[in-house]
């Protein structure tokens, strides 16, 4: 009873603090680090990518990580940020209202959050000390093992931004943080609720102006991802599932959104033009990319979450991975993490070659073939990517590889018709009995190239054996 009396003191005196996370918007101040726990310490409105310090301390848990071993950004965060995102996870239906706040019980004038989570974070004191309004928040950063400007950064970042961009409606650009504090006892009562900015009605991306067309794209977008899916060969290996994934999201998009990666003044065109806020979110590669509304067309965000979500359906390892100015994918096969980048891979010539050029590579290749560095790593809210493989997937199992960059996959386009398919199957394993060293190797070791590695190629292909 006590706990609950002083919980509700705290939601009386929340305060909004704005919150941007789109890479694209650039902070209104760049805070020192101590410039910032007084404002939260005072429960002062600070924009989210205000908390981008320049001088932020190392997270002492996710910094301190020398290697990533998971696809998901979760397995990245502290505790106390792991459950702040859990609560993020078990509500994310009900963000599709738009606000957050609870239907009213008949009669009632409640406005209840369904966003309003409470941390309650016991506190280790000394000899004679006393938790203080002075002391309260480094006492609590110290149990929490995290400052608690990038506890409310990155627990809502890795969720919705990063780890579930099948959540498309919520655009952290136009939320708040309502915030408060009590001391009980040796303990720190913490409560954090996500809302709409005041200037928003909705938390929504701009390019959606009701909770029924938010609900409508859910659905068209689960019904889209289950028929893609149908389509997906039984019992097919990892790499036939991104491949075909990749096939998927090349032929069904017909052009990269340009309108939409234009910036003015320093903003996204979608300031000035909200449909182009669609290229920005999934549904604009899984829904709209080969229609006839070009503003709806996928950036480089539309492709890798379209393709992360349809990865981990098909029960792949994926996780997106972002640069200053890009964003693509990192996939997990066999313990090992290569690049995939479906924008990259949608050259417009959809059923050439250059469609698997930038499918499952690594490190060394993509060196060669970027050189505008547009895949080099900047990582933003102090999470981490995975150590990527230096070499290509097909490389680890045992083909040798153009040095070309769009021709990457020629060794595997028997036939030479620009697509590399099941007849390219048939094709090396007439080649490999006939021993043919341009596109056979002797996968199984035993010193001759044989019919018995073209089984073996089969295998690995389809069934990973």
């Amino acid at each position: 009873m006590k706990k609950t009396i002083i919980i509700a003191l705290i939601l009386t005196a929340l305060c909004s603090a704005s919150v941007y996370a789109n890479k694209l918007e650039k902070p209104n101040k760049v805070y020192t680090q101590e410039e910032i726990r007084e404002k939260i310490k005072n429960s002062e409105e600070i924009a989210y990518i205000d908390l981008f310090s320049s001088e932020k301390e190392d997270t002492p848990m996710a910094m301190a990580l020398e290697s990533v071993t998971s696809a998901s950004y979760y397995d990245q965060l502290t505790p106390y940020e792991q459950e702040l995102y859990k609560f993020y996870e078990e509500n994310a239906k009900n963000f599709r209202n738009g606000t957050g706040i609870k239907t009213p019980a008949s009669g009632t004038s409640s406005q209840d959050s369904y966003y309003r989570k409470t941390l309650e974070i016991p506190i280790t004191l000394g000899s004679g000390e006393k938790l203080t309004e002075e002391n309260w928040l480094s006492k609590m950063e110290e149990a929490m093992g995290v400052n608690v400007s990038t506890l409310l950064q990155r627990s809502a970042y890795a969720y919705f931004w990063m780890d579930h961009p099948e959540v498309f409606w919520v655009d952290l650009n136009n939320t708040s943080f309502a915030y408060g504090h009590l001391i009980s006892g040796n303990s720190v009562i913490f409560v954090t609720e996500l809302k709409p900015r005041q200037e928003y009605k909705y938390f929504f991306p701009s390019c959606y102006d009701s909770p029924a067309d938010v609900e409508k794209d859910d659905a068209l977008m689960e019904s889209k991802v289950n028929e893609i899916l149908e389509g997906m060969p039984r019992d097919a290996s990892d790499f036939c599932k991104v491949k075909y994934i990749t096939e998927w999201l090349c032929l069904h998009n017909k052009s990269y959104n340009y309108a939409a990666a234009e910036t003015k003044d320093g903003l996204p065109a979608y300031h000035t033009d909200p449909t182009l806020r669609y290229a920005f979110i999934a549904p604009s590669a899984l829904l709209y990319g080969d229609g006839d509304d070009t503003k709806k067309y996928p950036v480089c965000e539309g492709y890798s979450e379209a393709f992360k979500i349809l990865c981990n359906r098909a029960g792949v390892d994926s996780m997106c991975i972002t640069s200053a100015g890009h964003k693509w994918n990192g996939v997990k096969i066999k313990d090992k993490f290569y690049f995939s980048d479906p924008t990259w891979c949608d050259t417009g010539d959809n059923r050439g070659i250059k469609m698997y050029s930038w499918m499952l590579v690594g490190t060394e290749k993509a060196k060669v073939m970027d050189s505008g560095k547009d895949h080099d790593i900047a990582y933003q809210v102090d999470l981490k990517a995975p150590d990527i493989s230096n070499t290509m997937y097909i490389e680890d199992m045992g083909f040798p590889v153009c040095s070309a960059g769009n021709k990457l996959y020629n060794y595997l386009d028997v036939d030479q018709n620009g697509s590399m398919n099941v007849d390219d199957i048939s094709g090396l394993l007439k080649q490999a009995a006939d021993i043919d060293e341009k596109t056979a190797t002797d996968l199984d070791n035993n010193g001759v190239i044989d019919i018995l590695d073209s089984i073996k190629l089969l295998r690995l292909f389809f069934t990973q054996g």
